[in-house]
């Protein structure tokens, strides 16, 4: 349940609820959509489709074909677009004879984070990605000192044989 995973969608046009269904991981379904232009913000309220009802215990892992209760959580997810997008994912609470009420696993929210494990993901890279290149910068810059320092101290010694320092 990547929940936005982005086809070739123009936002120009209006783009009706099972649209944005099509563009999301099978088992899923788009309920309501909001497109707020000036913000530049996209929102989707998602549920699973009918038929989709494994339940499993974050606890213990046990399946469950009968939810507790409903309720729902905002997630950030990668952009559509320009667009900052945002879920909002309808999950289910299990009655778990072993761990008690518990929340559902879903593998695409890891943790209670607000954001979807995609964005996690992508933020991740571009934080490696930011460290190797500042880390290059930084050995080529000490590199770039080093033969300079070399480079002048050919310079003086050149300097020195020739009387002038």
């Amino acid at each position: 349940m990547a929940f936005v995973l982005w086809r070739n969608v123009q936002l120009s046009q209006p783009i009706l609820n099972q649209s944005w269904t099509n563009v999301l991981e099978p088992g899923y379904r788009v309920y309501k959509h909001e497109i707020n232009e000036p913000a530049k913000t996209l929102k989707l309220w998602v549920r699973r489709k009918r038929g989709n009802r494994k339940l499993v215990c974050s606890g213990c892992g046990r399946k469950f074909a009968e939810a507790y209760d409903s309720y729902e959580r905002e997630v950030r997810d990668l952009p559509c677009f320009e667009y900052r997008t945002t879920a909002v994912v309808e999950l289910y609470r299990v009655r778990c004879p072993n761990c008690g009420i518990k929340a559902e696993k879903v593998p695409q929210l890891p943790s209670k984070a607000p954001f979807s494990k995609r964005f996690e993901e992508a933020g991740s890279l571009a934080v490696a990605r930011i460290s190797a290149q500042r880390s290059s910068l930084m050995s080529a810059s000490r590199g770039n000192r080093s033969i300079n320092r070399a480079s002048q101290s050919r310079r003086s010694a050149t300097m020195r044989g020739t009387g002038s320092i």
